[in-house]
């Protein structure tokens, strides 16, 4: 018997005798059969009736597993659209769930925008213990506080106007911080204004013209100003309401340190104003740059207090109650590259901080002790002012001070000395001289004769307050650079010489002596 060969049941060549018949159109039944039912004679006659219906099964066989086919397909199908409308319906629904919180998170910042703008303001903060009113409003007295503050007022709704036009009408703060005693007799002795008190009505013509206006008086502590205006500074610089802060400061490293923080937040750059009245020196000068800087013309000085304005002129005694905050000088910190002096920060405030005593003209008692005051602080005064006391002053053809310098000390037992940190003041004037009770530099170290010259030698590294004009024959400290060539006008150390300004190219030979 020959194999039954499988055939596709929907191919048009498939010619099975039952499967495969064309429908007679023209017939009455619409089909027309191929032959007449138990006509077997055109049927294969080799082909039996078993292997017709093996034939048949098979058929079936091949048409159920086709409708199983479909039927997975469709069910697989299914199964993935009905994940995908289930994963559309999360969507959907996380979709509107995040629409209305974003809604309401937009309701909720605008809330807070308007809560915020509903109060604005501008804060300014100056250091009036170096930025100074002019002379002009300084010498009208309380009326001339009055038109400091509608000054001040009128610039900064200028400045809110040009560069926040986003706030209505926004409030203006100003705190101005300083020794307001000590102030005052500074302005007086430099005739700034005519007496103190003018001063002190001017703080009061100030305080009481604008509502937001402060001038507070830090009284004599040394850095109340800027510990004050620092904090304030931090306080009102990350408040919400507060929209711009007005920097009026001095060029002190301390404020330098303070912008120095603040840049590595560069968030809040854009909210901080700097003013200038005088120029900024090197520590400002290489940061404000990076901030905006306004000017308030007319309003503050823009030159510094001269010396020869602030400290007066006359007898020794004249100047000794003058400068508390000046009686500990810093020792044995100068080194090989350091820039800058030794001596605790001044303002011209705190150099004045007490009026001169009458000057005395006698001459003192023998035994009599000296001023407690050191001896670098003392004022350049006319030999004739006091008695001769035996000392002297060596000078050159020019008048200049001339201060031997041991040049055989090595630098290697200087280097020693300044590591031990002695105090100068207590050993080479005396332990009465030191009257800090901060003090920071050694009191205890058994100093011998030898080590005493070698203090004396690195004292004279740190400048002299007075410079080449100092007239103490005691004085410790130095009045010329002590690495300077007298033929130069400067020294290897260039810009970073603590002396630099002075004491360079000075004249050594000494071609006579100044008794005092």
């Amino acid at each position: 018997m020959p194999d039954m060969a499988r055939y596709d049941p929907f191919s048009p060549s498939f010619e099975h005798p039952l499967l495969n018949s064309s429908p007679d159109y023209g017939s009455r039944n619409g089909f027309r059969t191929s032959r007449a039912i138990g006509d077997i004679g055109l049927v294969d006659s080799h082909m039996s009736f078993r292997e017709r219906n093996k034939r048949l099964r098979n058929l079936d066989d091949e048409k159920n597993q086709l409708i199983e086919d479909l039927l997975y397909q469709l069910e697989t199908t299914q199964n993935q659209l009905d994940r995908l409308q289930l994963d559309h319906s999360r969507e959907v629904s996380y979709n509107r769930d995040n629409q209305m919180r974003e809604s309401s998170l937009n309701e909720q910042i605008l809330q807070v925008k308007n809560i915020m703008d509903r109060n604005p303001f501008i804060t300014v903060l100056i250091d009036g213990d170096n930025i100074i009113f002019t002379k002009e409003l300084l010498s009208k007295g309380e009326r001339g506080g009055k038109e400091a503050a509608n000054f001040i007022f009128d610039s900064v709704h200028t400045f809110a106007t040009t560069n926040l036009h986003h706030l209505d009408s926004p409030k203006i703060v100003v705190r101005l911080y300083a020794d307001v005693k000590s102030m005052s007799e500074t302005l007086a002795r430099s005739k700034v204004i005519e007496r103190p008190l003018l001063f002190e009505e001017f703080v009061r013509g100030l305080n009481s013209t604008q509502l937001l206006f402060d001038f507070i008086d830090v009284g004599a502590r040394p850095d109340a100003t800027k510990e004050k205006l620092s904090e304030q500074f931090q306080t009102s610089l990350y408040d919400c309401h507060c929209h711009q802060v007005i920097l009026g400061c001095s060029s002190d490293s301390h404020y330098a340190s303070l912008l120095e923080d603040t840049l590595k937040d560069s968030t809040v750059l854009d909210h901080i104003t700097l003013l200038e009245s005088i120029p900024f020196e090197k520590n400002l000068a290489t940061l404000k740059d990076q901030f905006k800087i306004i000017k308030f013309d007319n309003i503050f000085r823009t030159t510094k207090l001269c010396p020869s304005q602030a400290l007066p002129k006359g007898p020794l005694q004249a100047v000794t109650a003058t400068l508390p905050a000046l009686s500990r000088v810093e020792s044995n910190t100068t080194n090989g590259t350091g820039s800058s002096s030794s001596t605790p920060a001044m303002t011209w405030a705190s150099l004045t901080a007490q009026p001169a005593p009458v000057p005395a003209v006698s001459a003192p008692k023998a035994g009599s002790t000296r001023t407690s005051t050191p001896t670098s602080l003392r004022s350049p005064e006319p030999v004739s002012a006091v008695a001769s006391t035996g000392k002297s002053i060596d000078r050159n053809r020019n008048g200049q001070r001339i201060d031997k310098v041991d040049s055989t000390i090595p630098n290697y037992e200087i280097q020693r000395i300044k590591k031990l940190k002695l105090c100068n003041i207590y050993y080479l004037q005396g332990p009465e001289y030191c009257t800090s009770n901060n003090c920071s530099h050694s009191h205890t170290y058994p100093l011998s004769k030898g080590e005493r010259n070698v203090l004396r030698e690195v004292a004279r590294m740190t400048p002299c307050y007075y410079k080449m004009d100092c007239s103490d024959p005691e004085c410790i400290y130095g009045h010329r650079c002590p690495q300077n060539d007298p033929n130069r006008q400067d020294c290897w150390y260039g810009d970073k010489c603590r002396f630099i300004g002075f004491g360079h190219g000075i004249d050594t030979r000494v071609v006579k002596t100044t008794r005092v």
